[in-house]
């Protein structure tokens, strides 16, 4: 229960119930960002460069002095990547797993946390999910992406509050002017001990005036029965998984110099039979099962100008995110609905002609407003929350290549500014929570070096940084007899990370060689402490983190069609202090990070006939076991190898697939195993789990070409 407690305040709510679990409302107002992906800002095929915009702007990968992956949608679907977490922990220091309610956890380079905003930066086409108050990355479908970037080490100067372990952009594919496309993908599979897994995609790019405007459109429907049973009430494949998705974009150029778009996107998961957590005999939990939602609306308006050397940009966002919940317990019923608004502004100015000195400027602007309900009348608890937030922030990043050396020197700077207000509603008696305000300056300064053409190396340091969160007035209270003082608002956090890393092309390009090291020292992180023997936990701030870290990947292409990669993580991230009445003591490992992980895959495509493509990839991803120390009960997860397989045949416009995924059926505790107990003597010991083993086939139709 903590563990969902964790995600949702709902249970937080529900903590004071049992000793030990979490009471913690989280609020915090996030920053929220707006980009443009230009038209020619796309990933090439293998073998090829690889152009991503990590700094705002179209630059191959290999040439940015940041550690950063980066794959394209074309490459997902052929893998058959259904969401975030079959793919992401292949970037080298990523860890990641899916709770099955709509949500994965996601930390990178030993950064994470359970409170708060996102430690890490999470962007839905360059609109970020931090200020959920909790460390949410919502689902995406990995299903007509343009491409997903993993970004590591902090990112606070160009991608705001959030972006201390690093930031994951997930960009869809835009309107194409020029091209008319249609594609569907159908699949069935059948997972061990559930049932009958179906879905159905399809996406259309339409030019209605050929280089002038243009519409796409995209969306998705599955339905995927659960696999955990409850021998109590006799109940089998009860985590039941259903999905609907919808995208639309619109592009209008209506001057070679003017572009214009729009966009919107809509998602909505149901999972009313509970999440993937499950005892190790793959029975749900004997304390509370709720059945959830994840829905969330994006509404985007953007427009470029091409002034002759530089680029002039605007975007407005409007997202609407719901995370309702339900169930019942010892009888009574459980109602929770949490509804987050995020309205943002981004103008920026950035150079676009060639010359030694490269630059972006820009301010930003984002009012946020989170309003919680929580009803359980069994135990007299009626709880409604609000908090509001005002952000702004001022950022500029300039890049200057030195004439006489291949040397490019990078600084920047963001100074970001918000204001955080709520309040608390028990009972109808209202508590006002005045809040804070919180100020930060984040520069970022590197050194490149290319001795050699497709080289890079360089060192860094850069600062991440979040704002505070308001305290739960319950904590206040009951801490208040007890002599416990809390403050009302936690302080902000910040992080500092210094990096030495290199990349390189070998071989004819046929080998890509990445590495760095890393320190990051994490200040002033939030952790819960107990409130005496009441089972409450108030929230403070800690002496922090610090992580030593080391990264490598490769990726050898000996042949034409054949991809050989492999890559791994050490993540040695320990706490800085101990918390009296916590598990954490100096030196204690982070909450929910992989000390280790690693991953390798091969990719072998080879011509049949004359329009006949055969192929086939297995892959492997590894990671030590998890472990949350904040509560001195919980058990840490297991060793983890998860191995999908998939082979197939392409045709002109139809390729048809068979898969496996999680071949050897690793059915272990993906996260660390929270123990609730339930009698003297009797706990409930359960953990977050992956799908089972699932076999099946996709057929794939692609149709297109040029508008004349």
């Amino acid at each position: 229960m903590a563990r969902v407690a964790s995600t949702y305040s709902l249970l937080a709510l529900l903590a004071g119930l049992s000793p030990g679990v979490v009471v913690a409302q989280e609020h915090v107002g996030s920053e929220s960002r707006i980009g443009v992906v230009p038209a020619n800002s796309a990933t090439k095929p293998d073998g090829g460069d690889i152009v991503v915009t990590a700094r705002k702007r179209d630059e191959r990968a290999i040439d940015v002095p940041i550690a950063l992956s980066a794959v394209s949608g074309e490459a997902l679907e052929r893998r058959g990547a259904r969401n975030l977490s079959d793919f992401l922990q292949e970037a080298p220091g990523v860890g990641i797993y899916d709770y099955g309610s709509g949500a994965q956890k996601i930390t990178i380079r030993g950064i994470s946390t359970s409170l708060g905003a996102n430690e890490n930066g999470y962007y839905l086409d360059d609109l970020p999910f931090t200020g959920v108050t909790v460390p949410i990355a919502p689902d995406v479908r990995a299903w007509d992406l343009d491409r997903v970037e993993v970004l590591r080490g902090p990112q606070g100067t160009l991608f705001g509050e959030g972006s201390m372990g690093g930031t994951v952009r997930i960009l869809t594919k835009g309107a194409d002017l020029n091209d008319w496309e249609a594609k569907g993908s159908t699949y069935v599979s059948s997972t061990e001990g559930g049932g009958t897994n179906r879905g159905i995609k399809g996406a259309f790019n339409a030019p209605i005036i050929p280089g002038v405007l243009a519409v796409r459109v995209s969306g998705t429907g599955e339905h995927l029965p659960g696999w955990i049973d409850n021998s109590t009430t006799g109940g089998r494949n009860l985590n039941e998984q259903r999905f609907t998705t919808f995208r639309a974009k619109a592009r209008f150029d209506p001057t070679d110099r003017l572009s214009i778009n729009g966009s919107y996107w809509y998602y909505n998961g149901d999972f009313p039979g509970g999440d993937a957590t499950a005892t190790d005999d793959g029975q749900q939990s004997r304390s509370i099962v709720l059945g959830s939602g994840t829905r969330y609306r994006l509404y985007g308006a953007s427009a470029r100008y091409d002034l002759g050397g530089a680029d002039a940009f605007y975007g407005y966002s409007h997202n609407q995110l719901s995370l309702p919940q339900s169930g019942t317990f010892l009888g009574g019923a459980l109602i929770s609905t949490i509804d987050i608004t995020v309205d943002a502004h981004e103008a920026r100015l950035a150079s676009s002609a060639s010359g030694p000195l490269q630059w972006t400027v820009g301010g930003y602007a984002r009012d946020a407003k989170r309003a919680d309900a929580f009803n359980f009348a069994l135990f007299g608890l009626d709880n409604t929350g609000e908090v509001t937030s005002k952000a702004r922030a001022l950022f500029g990043e300039g890049t200057y290549s030195l004439p006489f050396a291949p040397v490019d020197v990078t600084a920047g700077l963001r100074y970001y500014h918000e204001r955080l207000r709520g309040f608390e509603a028990n009972a109808g008696v209202v508590t006002d929570q005045p809040g804070g305000t919180y100020e930060s300056w984040n520069p970022r300064v590197s050194i490149a070096w290319h001795p050699v053409a497709n080289s890079t190396f360089y060192a860094s340091a850069a600062k991440g940084f979040r704002a505070g969160q308001l305290q739960p007035t319950v904590s206040i209270a009951l801490a208040r007899p007890l002599g416990i003082i809390l403050p009302s608002a936690l302080s902000q956090d910040s992080i500092w990370t210094y990096e030495i890393g290199g990349k390189a092309e070998l071989l004819d390009r046929k080998l890509t060689l990445e590495a760095a090291v890393y320190y990051s020292d994490w200040k002033d992180v939030t952790v819960r402490i107990p409130i005496g023997t009441t089972g409450f936990n108030g929230l403070i701030n800690s002496k922090g983190t610090r992580t030593k870290g080391v990264e490598a990947s490769a990726v050898l292409r000996p042949v034409t069609g054949l991809t050989l990669s492999v890559n791994g993580s050490y993540n040695d991230a320990t706490y800085a202090g101990s918390v009296p009445g916590t598990g954490i003591i100096d030196g204690a490992p982070v909450d929910d990070v992989a000390k280790y992980t690693a991953n390798a895959s091969v990719d072998y495509r080879h011509e049949l006939a004359t329009g006949v493509s055969g192929f086939g990839r297995i892959g492997w991803q590894y990671n030590t076991p998890r472990r949350f120390v904040s509560f001195p009960g919980f058990l840490p997860g297991d060793t983890i190898n998860r191995v999908d397989a998939r082979i197939g045949v392409d045709l002109d416009q139809l390729s048809i697939a068979a898969f496996v995924d999680n071949l050897t059926d690793d059915r272990g505790a993906v996260s660390y195993r929270t123990v609730q107990p339930i009698a003297p003597g009797d706990d409930d010991i359960t953990a977050s789990r992956l799908r089972p083993r699932t076999i099946g086939v996709e057929l794939t139709a692609r149709f297109g070409g040029a508008v004349r």
